[in-house]
Protein backbone atom coordinates (compact mmCIF):
# COMPACT_ATOMS: atom_id res chain seq x y z
CA UNK A 1 0.00 0.00 0.00
CA UNK A 2 1.38 3.41 -0.96
CA UNK A 3 2.16 6.01 1.66
CA UNK A 4 -0.65 8.24 0.39
CA UNK A 5 -3.18 5.57 1.42
CA UNK A 6 -1.88 4.86 4.91
CA UNK A 7 -4.33 6.07 7.54
CA UNK A 8 -1.44 7.26 9.70
CA UNK A 9 -0.29 9.64 6.99
CA UNK A 10 -3.83 10.79 6.22
CA UNK A 11 -4.53 11.62 9.86
CA UNK A 12 -1.18 13.39 10.26
CA UNK A 13 -2.01 15.57 7.27
CA UNK A 14 -5.42 16.62 8.63
CA UNK A 15 -3.97 17.15 12.12
CA UNK A 16 -1.34 19.49 10.69
CA UNK A 17 -4.01 21.43 8.81
CA UNK A 18 -6.06 21.74 12.02
CA UNK A 19 -3.07 23.00 14.02
CA UNK A 20 -2.22 25.53 11.32
CA UNK A 21 -5.85 26.76 11.14
CA UNK A 22 -6.19 27.26 14.90
CA UNK A 23 -2.81 29.00 15.13
CA UNK A 24 -3.55 31.31 12.20
CA UNK A 25 -7.15 32.22 13.03
CA UNK A 26 -7.24 32.00 16.86
CA UNK A 27 -3.62 32.57 17.91
CA UNK A 28 -3.66 29.11 19.41
CA UNK A 29 -0.49 27.87 21.10
CA UNK A 30 0.69 24.27 21.06
CA UNK A 31 0.97 22.68 24.51
CA UNK A 32 1.99 19.34 25.97
CA UNK A 33 -0.82 16.80 25.49
CA UNK A 34 -2.04 14.90 28.59
CA UNK A 35 -2.65 11.82 26.45
CA UNK A 36 -0.45 11.74 23.35
CA UNK A 37 -1.82 8.43 22.12
CA UNK A 38 -5.45 9.52 22.06
CA UNK A 39 -4.81 13.24 21.48
CA UNK A 40 -1.46 13.71 19.67
CA UNK A 41 -1.98 17.48 19.43
CA UNK A 42 -3.20 19.89 22.11
CA UNK A 43 -3.61 23.66 21.71
CA UNK A 44 -4.53 26.51 24.06
CA UNK A 45 -6.56 29.47 22.83
CA UNK A 46 -8.34 32.39 24.51
CA UNK A 47 -11.89 33.50 23.76
CA UNK A 48 -14.11 36.17 25.29
CA UNK A 49 -17.42 34.91 26.65
CA UNK A 50 -19.90 37.11 28.55
CA UNK A 51 -17.15 39.65 29.35
CA UNK A 52 -14.86 36.90 30.62
CA UNK A 53 -11.68 35.69 28.98
CA UNK A 54 -11.84 31.89 28.92
CA UNK A 55 -8.89 29.69 27.98
CA UNK A 56 -9.88 26.59 26.04
CA UNK A 57 -7.74 23.52 25.55
CA UNK A 58 -8.48 21.96 22.16
CA UNK A 59 -7.35 18.33 22.02
CA UNK A 60 -7.12 16.98 18.46
CA UNK A 61 -7.85 13.21 18.41
CA UNK A 62 -5.52 10.82 16.61
CA UNK A 63 -8.29 10.05 14.07
CA UNK A 64 -9.38 13.62 13.31
CA UNK A 65 -11.52 14.45 11.30
CA UNK A 66 -13.30 11.12 11.86
CA UNK A 67 -13.88 12.22 15.46
CA UNK A 68 -14.74 15.51 17.16
CA UNK A 69 -12.03 17.47 19.01
CA UNK A 70 -12.20 17.43 22.80
CA UNK A 71 -12.59 20.78 24.56
CA UNK A 72 -11.45 21.42 28.13
CA UNK A 73 -10.97 24.52 30.29
CA UNK A 74 -7.68 25.39 31.91
CA UNK A 75 -7.55 25.55 35.72
CA UNK A 76 -8.16 29.32 36.10
CA UNK A 77 -11.02 29.42 33.59
CA UNK A 78 -12.63 26.39 35.22
CA UNK A 79 -12.59 28.13 38.61
CA UNK A 80 -14.22 31.20 37.02
CA UNK A 81 -17.21 29.46 35.49
CA UNK A 82 -17.84 26.15 37.30
CA UNK A 83 -20.48 24.95 37.93
CA UNK A 84 -22.42 25.28 34.68
CA UNK A 85 -24.38 22.66 32.72
CA UNK A 86 -22.37 20.41 30.40
CA UNK A 87 -19.07 21.10 32.19
CA UNK A 88 -17.85 18.19 34.31
CA UNK A 89 -15.45 18.12 37.24
CA UNK A 90 -12.70 16.99 34.87
CA UNK A 91 -12.98 20.42 33.18
CA UNK A 92 -14.34 18.87 29.98
CA UNK A 93 -17.22 20.33 28.00
CA UNK A 94 -19.90 17.89 26.85
CA UNK A 95 -20.43 19.33 23.38
CA UNK A 96 -22.03 16.67 21.20
CA UNK A 97 -24.21 13.64 21.85
CA UNK A 98 -22.36 10.82 20.06
CA UNK A 99 -25.64 9.01 19.38
CA UNK A 100 -27.19 12.02 17.64
CA UNK A 101 -24.21 13.90 16.18
CA UNK A 102 -21.66 12.50 13.75
CA UNK A 103 -18.60 14.36 12.42
CA UNK A 104 -18.32 15.18 8.72
CA UNK A 105 -14.78 14.13 7.75
CA UNK A 106 -15.12 15.86 4.38
CA UNK A 107 -15.15 19.25 6.10
CA UNK A 108 -12.41 19.22 8.77
CA UNK A 109 -12.23 23.01 9.09
CA UNK A 110 -15.99 23.15 9.50
CA UNK A 111 -15.62 20.51 12.22
CA UNK A 112 -13.27 22.81 14.14
CA UNK A 113 -15.58 25.78 13.72
CA UNK A 114 -18.72 23.98 14.87
CA UNK A 115 -16.81 22.64 17.90
CA UNK A 116 -15.73 26.16 18.91
CA UNK A 117 -19.16 27.57 18.16
CA UNK A 118 -20.90 24.97 20.33
CA UNK A 119 -18.34 25.49 23.13
CA UNK A 120 -19.02 29.24 23.16
CA UNK A 121 -22.77 28.62 23.21
CA UNK A 122 -22.54 26.29 26.22
CA UNK A 123 -20.25 28.66 28.11
CA UNK A 124 -22.36 31.72 27.31
CA UNK A 125 -25.64 30.14 28.39
CA UNK A 126 -24.06 28.66 31.50
CA UNK A 127 -22.36 31.87 32.67
CA UNK A 128 -25.51 33.92 32.06
CA UNK A 129 -27.70 31.28 33.81
CA UNK A 130 -29.85 30.72 30.72
CA UNK A 131 -29.76 26.91 30.81
CA UNK A 132 -30.08 25.94 34.48
CA UNK A 133 -32.79 23.43 33.57
CA UNK A 134 -30.24 21.44 31.55
CA UNK A 135 -28.70 20.17 34.76
CA UNK A 136 -31.73 17.88 34.89
CA UNK A 137 -30.85 16.29 31.54
CA UNK A 138 -27.39 15.37 32.82
CA UNK A 139 -28.32 14.57 36.40
CA UNK A 140 -26.83 11.06 36.37
CA UNK A 141 -23.51 12.30 34.99
CA UNK A 142 -23.16 14.96 37.68
CA UNK A 143 -24.29 12.61 40.44
CA UNK A 144 -21.75 10.02 39.30
CA UNK A 145 -18.98 12.63 39.40
CA UNK A 146 -19.70 13.32 43.08
CA UNK A 147 -20.22 9.67 44.01
CA UNK A 148 -18.04 7.26 45.93
CA UNK A 149 -16.30 4.60 43.87
CA UNK A 150 -18.75 1.90 45.01
CA UNK A 151 -21.61 1.35 42.53
CA UNK A 152 -25.00 -0.37 42.97
CA UNK A 153 -27.89 -1.83 40.96
CA UNK A 154 -31.63 -1.47 41.52
CA UNK A 155 -34.74 -3.53 40.76
CA UNK A 156 -37.02 -1.26 42.82
CA UNK A 157 -40.27 -0.19 41.20
CA UNK A 158 -41.02 3.56 41.52
CA UNK A 159 -43.93 4.51 43.75
CA UNK A 160 -45.71 7.61 45.01
CA UNK A 161 -44.66 7.25 48.65
CA UNK A 162 -41.63 6.45 50.79
CA UNK A 163 -41.33 2.69 51.27
CA UNK A 164 -39.08 0.08 52.85
CA UNK A 165 -36.84 -1.85 50.45
CA UNK A 166 -33.85 -4.18 50.73
CA UNK A 167 -30.19 -4.05 49.78
CA UNK A 168 -28.39 -7.33 49.18
CA UNK A 169 -24.58 -6.92 49.12
CA UNK A 170 -22.95 -9.20 46.57
CA UNK A 171 -19.92 -9.95 44.45
CA UNK A 172 -20.73 -9.98 40.74
CA UNK A 173 -17.24 -11.12 39.74
CA UNK A 174 -16.14 -9.01 36.76
CA UNK A 175 -18.76 -6.32 37.40
CA UNK A 176 -17.81 -3.42 39.66
CA UNK A 177 -21.13 -3.52 41.51
CA UNK A 178 -21.39 -4.01 45.27
CA UNK A 179 -25.06 -4.76 45.79
CA UNK A 180 -28.57 -4.68 44.43
CA UNK A 181 -31.70 -2.94 45.78
CA UNK A 182 -35.09 -4.66 45.45
CA UNK A 183 -38.62 -4.43 46.78
CA UNK A 184 -38.37 -8.01 48.04
CA UNK A 185 -35.45 -10.02 49.39
CA UNK A 186 -36.27 -12.90 47.07
CA UNK A 187 -36.08 -10.66 43.98
CA UNK A 188 -32.56 -9.52 44.81
CA UNK A 189 -31.35 -13.02 45.61
CA UNK A 190 -32.91 -14.53 42.49
CA UNK A 191 -31.28 -11.88 40.29
CA UNK A 192 -27.84 -12.53 41.80
CA UNK A 193 -28.26 -16.29 41.48
CA UNK A 194 -29.27 -15.97 37.84
CA UNK A 195 -26.02 -14.30 36.84
CA UNK A 196 -23.82 -16.48 39.04
CA UNK A 197 -23.02 -13.83 41.66
CA UNK A 198 -21.85 -14.50 45.21
CA UNK A 199 -23.87 -13.29 48.20
CA UNK A 200 -24.58 -13.94 51.87
CA UNK A 201 -28.27 -13.76 52.71
CA UNK A 202 -27.41 -12.81 56.30
CA UNK A 203 -25.92 -9.55 55.03
CA UNK A 204 -29.16 -8.26 53.52
CA UNK A 205 -30.06 -4.78 54.78
CA UNK A 206 -33.46 -3.16 55.20
CA UNK A 207 -33.29 0.34 53.79
CA UNK A 208 -35.50 3.09 52.36
CA UNK A 209 -36.76 4.38 49.02
CA UNK A 210 -37.78 8.01 48.51
CA UNK A 211 -39.61 9.26 45.38
CA UNK A 212 -38.68 12.89 44.73
CA UNK A 213 -41.39 14.79 42.89
CA UNK A 214 -39.20 17.72 41.88
CA UNK A 215 -35.89 17.65 39.99
CA UNK A 216 -32.86 18.04 42.26
CA UNK A 217 -31.19 21.40 41.71
CA UNK A 218 -27.45 21.80 41.29
CA UNK A 219 -25.24 21.95 43.31
CA UNK A 220 -26.60 18.85 44.97
CA UNK A 221 -27.15 18.52 48.74
CA UNK A 222 -23.94 17.93 50.66
CA UNK A 223 -25.09 17.48 54.26
CA UNK A 224 -27.93 16.44 56.55
CA UNK A 225 -29.57 19.86 56.65
CA UNK A 226 -29.69 20.16 52.87
CA UNK A 227 -31.24 16.70 52.60
CA UNK A 228 -33.90 17.74 55.10
CA UNK A 229 -34.76 20.83 53.04
CA UNK A 230 -34.90 18.68 49.91
CA UNK A 231 -37.41 16.36 51.56
CA UNK A 232 -39.54 19.26 52.80
CA UNK A 233 -39.60 20.85 49.35
CA UNK A 234 -40.94 17.62 47.86
CA UNK A 235 -43.87 17.53 50.32
CA UNK A 236 -43.86 13.75 50.66
CA UNK A 237 -47.10 12.50 52.24
CA UNK A 238 -45.44 10.02 54.61
CA UNK A 239 -42.27 11.86 55.58
CA UNK A 240 -42.55 10.51 59.12
CA UNK A 241 -41.50 7.13 57.69
CA UNK A 242 -38.15 8.69 56.83
CA UNK A 243 -37.42 9.74 60.39
CA UNK A 244 -38.70 6.44 61.75
CA UNK A 245 -36.14 4.75 59.50
CA UNK A 246 -33.32 6.93 60.86
CA UNK A 247 -34.52 6.34 64.43
CA UNK A 248 -34.24 2.57 64.10
CA UNK A 249 -31.27 1.97 61.81
CA UNK A 250 -27.57 2.36 62.61
CA UNK A 251 -25.35 4.60 60.52
CA UNK A 252 -24.31 4.57 57.78
CA UNK A 253 -27.89 4.55 56.41
CA UNK A 254 -28.38 4.40 52.66
CA UNK A 255 -31.43 5.92 50.97
CA UNK A 256 -32.37 5.07 47.37
CA UNK A 257 -34.22 7.86 45.57
CA UNK A 258 -35.77 8.43 42.17
CA UNK A 259 -36.66 11.57 40.25
CA UNK A 260 -39.32 11.41 37.55
CA UNK A 261 -39.04 13.83 34.63
CA UNK A 262 -41.39 13.47 31.64
CA UNK A 263 -42.26 9.91 32.62
CA UNK A 264 -38.63 8.78 32.91
CA UNK A 265 -37.04 7.95 36.26
CA UNK A 266 -33.45 8.68 37.17
CA UNK A 267 -31.90 7.19 40.31
CA UNK A 268 -29.29 7.79 42.97
CA UNK A 269 -28.33 7.00 46.57
CA UNK A 270 -27.41 9.25 49.46
CA UNK A 271 -26.10 7.97 52.76
CA UNK A 272 -26.32 9.46 56.25
CA UNK A 273 -22.99 8.81 57.96
CA UNK A 274 -22.09 8.22 61.62
CA UNK A 275 -22.58 11.51 63.53
CA UNK A 276 -19.37 13.31 64.39
CA UNK A 277 -18.71 16.94 65.19
CA UNK A 278 -15.52 18.57 66.46
CA UNK A 279 -16.14 21.80 68.36
CA UNK A 280 -14.00 24.30 70.29
CA UNK A 281 -14.96 25.39 73.81
CA UNK A 282 -14.89 29.09 74.43
CA UNK A 283 -13.23 28.38 77.76
CA UNK A 284 -9.51 27.83 77.16
CA UNK A 285 -10.16 26.83 73.55
CA UNK A 286 -10.44 23.12 74.33
CA UNK A 287 -11.47 20.76 71.54
CA UNK A 288 -14.37 18.38 72.00
CA UNK A 289 -15.69 15.57 69.83
CA UNK A 290 -19.45 15.01 69.76
CA UNK A 291 -20.92 11.70 68.58
CA UNK A 292 -24.26 11.59 70.41
CA UNK A 293 -27.39 13.69 70.67
CA UNK A 294 -27.37 16.38 73.33
CA UNK A 295 -29.47 15.46 76.34
CA UNK A 296 -29.78 11.79 75.34
CA UNK A 297 -28.02 8.64 76.43
CA UNK A 298 -25.26 7.25 74.26
CA UNK A 299 -26.35 5.45 71.08
CA UNK A 300 -29.86 6.91 71.30
CA UNK A 301 -31.29 7.62 67.84
CA UNK A 302 -33.59 10.49 66.89
CA UNK A 303 -33.38 11.08 63.17
CA UNK A 304 -35.06 14.48 63.14
CA UNK A 305 -32.89 15.98 65.88
CA UNK A 306 -29.78 14.40 64.37
CA UNK A 307 -30.07 15.91 60.91
CA UNK A 308 -31.68 19.23 61.89
CA UNK A 309 -30.40 20.23 65.34
CA UNK A 310 -27.21 18.44 66.39
CA UNK A 311 -25.49 17.37 63.17
CA UNK A 312 -26.89 19.50 60.33
CA UNK A 313 -23.46 19.91 58.69
CA UNK A 314 -22.66 16.20 58.78
CA UNK A 315 -21.68 15.38 55.20
CA UNK A 316 -23.55 12.72 53.28
CA UNK A 317 -22.05 10.17 50.90
CA UNK A 318 -23.37 9.80 47.36
CA UNK A 319 -23.49 6.60 45.31
CA UNK A 320 -24.36 5.90 41.71
CA UNK A 321 -27.05 3.31 41.07
CA UNK A 322 -28.05 1.70 37.79
CA UNK A 323 -31.69 0.83 37.13
CA UNK A 324 -31.75 -2.77 35.84
CA UNK A 325 -35.49 -3.42 35.94
CA UNK A 326 -36.57 -5.52 32.96
CA UNK A 327 -39.15 -2.89 31.95
CA UNK A 328 -36.53 -0.14 31.88
CA UNK A 329 -33.99 -2.22 29.97
CA UNK A 330 -36.64 -3.13 27.39
CA UNK A 331 -37.22 0.58 26.79
CA UNK A 332 -33.54 1.54 26.86
CA UNK A 333 -32.27 -1.37 24.76
CA UNK A 334 -35.33 -2.27 22.71
CA UNK A 335 -38.48 -0.94 21.11
CA UNK A 336 -40.09 0.04 24.42
CA UNK A 337 -42.95 -2.43 23.97
CA UNK A 338 -43.83 -3.84 27.40
CA UNK A 339 -47.08 -5.56 26.38
CA UNK A 340 -45.70 -9.07 26.86
CA UNK A 341 -44.07 -8.55 30.26
CA UNK A 342 -46.98 -10.12 32.10
CA UNK A 343 -47.32 -13.07 29.73
CA UNK A 344 -46.56 -16.56 31.00
CA UNK A 345 -45.68 -19.31 28.51
CA UNK A 346 -45.11 -23.07 28.63
CA UNK A 347 -42.70 -24.54 26.09
CA UNK A 348 -42.77 -28.33 25.68
CA UNK A 349 -39.66 -29.53 23.92
CA UNK A 350 -36.25 -27.89 24.36
CA UNK A 351 -34.54 -29.07 21.20
CA UNK A 352 -33.31 -26.78 18.42
CA UNK A 353 -36.73 -25.28 17.64
CA UNK A 354 -37.79 -25.03 21.27
CA UNK A 355 -34.53 -23.46 22.44
CA UNK A 356 -34.64 -20.70 19.81
CA UNK A 357 -38.31 -20.04 20.58
CA UNK A 358 -37.58 -19.79 24.30
CA UNK A 359 -34.82 -17.25 23.70
CA UNK A 360 -37.05 -15.35 21.26
CA UNK A 361 -39.90 -15.20 23.78
CA UNK A 362 -37.60 -13.43 26.22
CA UNK A 363 -36.54 -11.09 23.42
CA UNK A 364 -40.17 -10.02 22.90
CA UNK A 365 -40.61 -9.34 26.60
CA UNK A 366 -41.96 -12.55 28.16
CA UNK A 367 -40.48 -12.88 31.65
CA UNK A 368 -42.15 -15.99 33.08
CA UNK A 369 -41.74 -19.42 31.51
CA UNK A 370 -42.10 -23.14 32.23
CA UNK A 371 -39.93 -25.35 30.00
CA UNK A 372 -40.48 -29.12 29.81
CA UNK A 373 -38.17 -31.77 28.34
CA UNK A 374 -36.66 -34.99 29.69
CA UNK A 375 -33.79 -35.14 27.15
CA UNK A 376 -30.07 -34.54 27.72
CA UNK A 377 -27.96 -32.30 25.50
CA UNK A 378 -25.55 -34.20 23.25
CA UNK A 379 -22.96 -33.24 20.65
CA UNK A 380 -25.46 -34.03 17.89
CA UNK A 381 -27.70 -31.21 19.18
CA UNK A 382 -25.35 -28.28 19.51
CA UNK A 383 -25.01 -27.15 15.87
CA UNK A 384 -28.61 -25.87 15.89
CA UNK A 385 -29.18 -25.41 19.63
CA UNK A 386 -28.67 -22.19 21.60
CA UNK A 387 -26.56 -24.14 24.11
CA UNK A 388 -23.14 -25.47 23.22
CA UNK A 389 -20.39 -27.97 23.94
CA UNK A 390 -19.84 -26.76 27.50
CA UNK A 391 -23.36 -27.98 28.39
CA UNK A 392 -23.02 -31.53 27.01
CA UNK A 393 -24.46 -34.04 29.47
CA UNK A 394 -26.80 -31.50 31.09
CA UNK A 395 -30.54 -31.72 30.87
CA UNK A 396 -31.67 -29.45 28.05
CA UNK A 397 -34.02 -27.62 30.41
CA UNK A 398 -31.25 -26.88 32.93
CA UNK A 399 -28.76 -25.85 30.23
CA UNK A 400 -31.25 -23.39 28.72
CA UNK A 401 -32.19 -22.01 32.12
CA UNK A 402 -28.54 -21.48 33.05
CA UNK A 403 -27.76 -19.69 29.79
CA UNK A 404 -30.85 -17.47 29.62
CA UNK A 405 -31.04 -16.65 33.34
CA UNK A 406 -27.62 -15.04 33.06
CA UNK A 407 -28.69 -13.12 29.97
CA UNK A 408 -32.07 -12.09 31.42
CA UNK A 409 -31.52 -12.00 35.22
CA UNK A 410 -35.05 -10.70 35.95
CA UNK A 411 -36.57 -13.74 34.24
CA UNK A 412 -38.45 -16.52 35.99
CA UNK A 413 -37.68 -19.86 34.37
CA UNK A 414 -39.21 -23.00 35.88
CA UNK A 415 -38.06 -26.36 34.57
CA UNK A 416 -39.55 -29.81 34.41
CA UNK A 417 -37.01 -32.39 33.27
CA UNK A 418 -39.57 -35.19 33.05
CA UNK A 419 -41.59 -36.66 30.22
CA UNK A 420 -44.49 -34.37 29.28
CA UNK A 421 -46.97 -37.26 29.42
CA UNK A 422 -45.97 -37.97 33.01
CA UNK A 423 -46.62 -34.30 33.78
CA UNK A 424 -50.01 -34.35 32.00
CA UNK A 425 -50.99 -37.61 33.70
CA UNK A 426 -50.31 -36.25 37.18
CA UNK A 427 -51.03 -32.54 36.93
CA UNK A 428 -52.56 -31.29 33.64
CA UNK A 429 -54.25 -28.36 35.43
CA UNK A 430 -50.75 -27.04 36.20
CA UNK A 431 -50.66 -25.61 32.68
CA UNK A 432 -53.75 -23.46 33.18
CA UNK A 433 -52.01 -20.57 34.94
CA UNK A 434 -50.15 -19.84 31.68
CA UNK A 435 -51.23 -17.72 28.70
CA UNK A 436 -49.92 -20.02 25.98
CA UNK A 437 -48.70 -23.60 25.62
CA UNK A 438 -46.17 -24.21 22.86
CA UNK A 439 -45.52 -27.80 21.79
CA UNK A 440 -42.23 -27.99 19.87
CA UNK A 441 -41.69 -31.75 19.97
CA UNK A 442 -43.17 -32.80 16.60
CA UNK A 443 -44.82 -35.80 18.22
CA UNK A 444 -48.31 -36.50 16.87
CA UNK A 445 -49.57 -38.70 19.76
CA UNK A 446 -48.58 -36.13 22.38
CA UNK A 447 -50.05 -33.26 20.33
CA UNK A 448 -53.31 -35.20 20.02
CA UNK A 449 -53.42 -35.95 23.77
CA UNK A 450 -52.98 -32.29 24.60
CA UNK A 451 -55.67 -31.46 22.03
CA UNK A 452 -58.04 -33.97 23.70
CA UNK A 453 -57.43 -32.32 27.07
CA UNK A 454 -58.28 -28.98 25.43
CA UNK A 455 -61.50 -30.32 23.93
CA UNK A 456 -62.53 -31.72 27.34
CA UNK A 457 -61.80 -28.38 29.05
CA UNK A 458 -59.04 -29.83 31.24
CA UNK A 459 -56.38 -27.64 29.61
CA UNK A 460 -57.66 -24.11 29.01
CA UNK A 461 -54.89 -21.92 27.43
CA UNK A 462 -54.43 -21.81 23.65
CA UNK A 463 -51.95 -24.36 22.28
CA UNK A 464 -49.41 -23.75 19.49
CA UNK A 465 -48.04 -26.90 17.84
CA UNK A 466 -44.80 -26.30 15.91
CA UNK A 467 -42.64 -28.47 13.65
CA UNK A 468 -40.55 -28.22 10.48
CA UNK A 469 -40.12 -30.19 7.28
CA UNK A 470 -36.76 -31.57 6.08
CA UNK A 471 -34.25 -28.97 4.85
CA UNK A 472 -36.68 -26.43 6.29
CA UNK A 473 -38.58 -26.38 3.05
CA UNK A 474 -41.36 -25.28 5.37
CA UNK A 475 -42.25 -24.76 8.99
CA UNK A 476 -45.71 -25.10 10.50
CA UNK A 477 -47.54 -23.75 13.53
CA UNK A 478 -51.14 -24.53 14.46
CA UNK A 479 -52.78 -22.14 16.95
CA UNK A 480 -55.75 -23.80 18.65
CA UNK A 481 -57.95 -21.99 21.14
CA UNK A 482 -59.44 -24.01 23.98
CA UNK A 483 -62.93 -22.76 23.07
CA UNK A 484 -62.57 -23.45 19.34
CA UNK A 485 -63.44 -27.13 19.32
CA UNK A 486 -60.85 -27.90 16.64
CA UNK A 487 -59.76 -31.51 16.50
CA UNK A 488 -56.14 -31.50 15.36
CA UNK A 489 -56.59 -34.92 13.74
CA UNK A 490 -58.88 -33.32 11.14
CA UNK A 491 -55.83 -31.54 9.71
CA UNK A 492 -54.05 -34.80 8.92
CA UNK A 493 -54.82 -37.50 6.37
CA UNK A 494 -53.11 -40.83 7.09
CA UNK A 495 -50.45 -38.97 9.02
CA UNK A 496 -49.88 -36.38 6.29
CA UNK A 497 -50.48 -32.74 7.16
CA UNK A 498 -52.92 -31.04 4.78
CA UNK A 499 -50.67 -27.99 4.30
CA UNK A 500 -47.42 -29.89 3.92
CA UNK A 501 -45.08 -28.47 1.26
CA UNK A 502 -42.76 -31.36 0.32
CA UNK A 503 -44.66 -34.05 -1.56
CA UNK A 504 -43.13 -36.87 0.43
CA UNK A 505 -41.16 -35.29 3.22
CA UNK A 506 -40.40 -38.49 5.11
CA UNK A 507 -38.12 -39.75 2.36
CA UNK A 508 -35.67 -36.94 3.17
CA UNK A 509 -35.23 -37.94 6.79
CA UNK A 510 -31.64 -38.99 7.45
CA UNK A 511 -30.37 -41.90 9.55
CA UNK A 512 -27.00 -42.86 11.03
CA UNK A 513 -25.95 -46.41 11.91
CA UNK A 514 -27.62 -47.48 15.11
CA UNK A 515 -31.03 -47.56 16.74
CA UNK A 516 -33.11 -44.36 17.01
CA UNK A 517 -30.59 -42.27 15.07
CA UNK A 518 -32.93 -40.71 12.50
CA UNK A 519 -32.93 -36.96 12.19
CA UNK A 520 -34.45 -34.18 10.07
CA UNK A 521 -31.78 -32.21 8.16
CA UNK A 522 -31.99 -28.39 8.19
CA UNK A 523 -29.66 -25.48 8.89
CA UNK A 524 -29.48 -23.09 11.84
CA UNK A 525 -29.86 -19.95 9.70
CA UNK A 526 -33.20 -21.02 8.23
CA UNK A 527 -34.31 -22.15 11.70
CA UNK A 528 -33.66 -18.68 13.12
CA UNK A 529 -35.65 -17.10 10.30
CA UNK A 530 -38.55 -19.49 10.86
CA UNK A 531 -38.67 -19.01 14.64
CA UNK A 532 -38.50 -15.23 14.20
CA UNK A 533 -41.57 -15.31 11.97
CA UNK A 534 -43.35 -17.62 14.42
CA UNK A 535 -42.66 -15.11 17.21
CA UNK A 536 -44.14 -12.32 15.09
CA UNK A 537 -47.18 -14.54 14.53
CA UNK A 538 -47.52 -15.07 18.31
CA UNK A 539 -47.29 -11.30 18.90
CA UNK A 540 -50.03 -10.71 16.32
CA UNK A 541 -52.30 -13.25 18.00
CA UNK A 542 -51.79 -11.64 21.39
CA UNK A 543 -52.23 -8.13 20.06
CA UNK A 544 -55.52 -8.75 18.28
CA UNK A 545 -56.73 -10.92 21.18
CA UNK A 546 -58.96 -12.94 18.88
CA UNK A 547 -60.18 -16.49 19.33
CA UNK A 548 -59.26 -17.57 15.82
CA UNK A 549 -57.77 -21.00 15.22
CA UNK A 550 -55.07 -20.59 12.60
CA UNK A 551 -52.71 -22.82 10.66
CA UNK A 552 -49.55 -20.80 10.04
CA UNK A 553 -47.30 -21.97 7.20
CA UNK A 554 -43.76 -20.65 6.77
CA UNK A 555 -42.37 -21.25 3.31
CA UNK A 556 -38.62 -21.73 3.09
CA UNK A 557 -36.22 -21.66 0.15
CA UNK A 558 -38.33 -23.43 -2.49
CA UNK A 559 -35.82 -22.53 -5.20
CA UNK A 560 -33.29 -24.66 -3.36
CA UNK A 561 -35.78 -27.53 -3.08
CA UNK A 562 -36.45 -27.48 -6.82
CA UNK A 563 -32.73 -27.27 -7.56
CA UNK A 564 -32.20 -30.47 -5.54
CA UNK A 565 -35.21 -32.15 -7.20
CA UNK A 566 -37.29 -32.29 -4.04
CA UNK A 567 -40.88 -32.36 -5.23
CA UNK A 568 -43.52 -29.98 -3.89
CA UNK A 569 -47.22 -30.51 -3.31
CA UNK A 570 -49.19 -29.01 -6.23
CA UNK A 571 -50.76 -26.22 -4.16
CA UNK A 572 -47.30 -24.79 -3.37
CA UNK A 573 -45.70 -24.95 -6.82
CA UNK A 574 -46.18 -21.20 -7.42
CA UNK A 575 -45.32 -20.10 -3.84
CA UNK A 576 -42.65 -17.47 -3.14
CA UNK A 577 -39.46 -18.19 -1.22
CA UNK A 578 -39.49 -17.15 2.47
CA UNK A 579 -43.15 -16.14 2.62
CA UNK A 580 -45.97 -16.99 5.02
CA UNK A 581 -49.57 -18.19 4.72
CA UNK A 582 -52.49 -18.20 7.16
CA UNK A 583 -55.44 -20.60 7.06
CA UNK A 584 -58.35 -19.95 9.43
CA UNK A 585 -59.38 -23.34 10.71
CA UNK A 586 -63.01 -22.46 11.40
CA UNK A 587 -63.50 -22.00 7.67
CA UNK A 588 -61.73 -25.25 6.98
CA UNK A 589 -63.84 -27.06 9.57
CA UNK A 590 -67.11 -25.79 8.12
CA UNK A 591 -66.15 -26.87 4.59
CA UNK A 592 -65.09 -30.27 5.91
CA UNK A 593 -68.48 -30.74 7.56
CA UNK A 594 -70.22 -29.86 4.31
CA UNK A 595 -68.14 -32.45 2.47
CA UNK A 596 -69.11 -35.06 5.05
CA UNK A 597 -72.75 -34.33 4.36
Amino acid sequence: MGDLHKLTNIYEKYRGNAINYLQTNYDAVLRESENKVKFPASLLLNLEVENLVVSLIINIPFNFPDAFPQVKLDELSFEKVFPIPHLDIFKTLCIFDDVVASPNPRNPIGLLEITLEKSLEILSKGISKQNENEYIEEFESYWLQESESVLFLSLVEPSEEIKTIFLQPCDLKSQNRSGIFADKKSEAIKWIQNIGGIYDEDEIIETLYVPLKNPMSYPFPKNNKEIYHLLKENELPNLKEYFAYLDNKPRPSKVLFSIEVDGVNTWGIWEHTEPFKRSTHLYKGRKRNQRNLKGFRKKTRNGRLEIIRDFPRQEINKYYVEDVRASRLKIRGGDGNLKNHERKVVVIGCGAIGSHLIQGLFDIGVQHMLIIDYDTLSYENINRHICGASDIGSKKTEAIKKKLSRHYPTSQIHVCSEDIMAFLTLYPEGLNSYDLIISAISNAPIEQRINELQLKGVVTPPVLNIWVEPYLAAGHAIWIESTGGINISSLFDNGKYKYQILKNGNQYTKKELGCSTSYVPYGALELKKFTTDVLLFICQQWEKDSKDNIAFTWIGNLTEQRKNKRYLEPRWVGATDFSTRYNYLETFKESAEKNDI
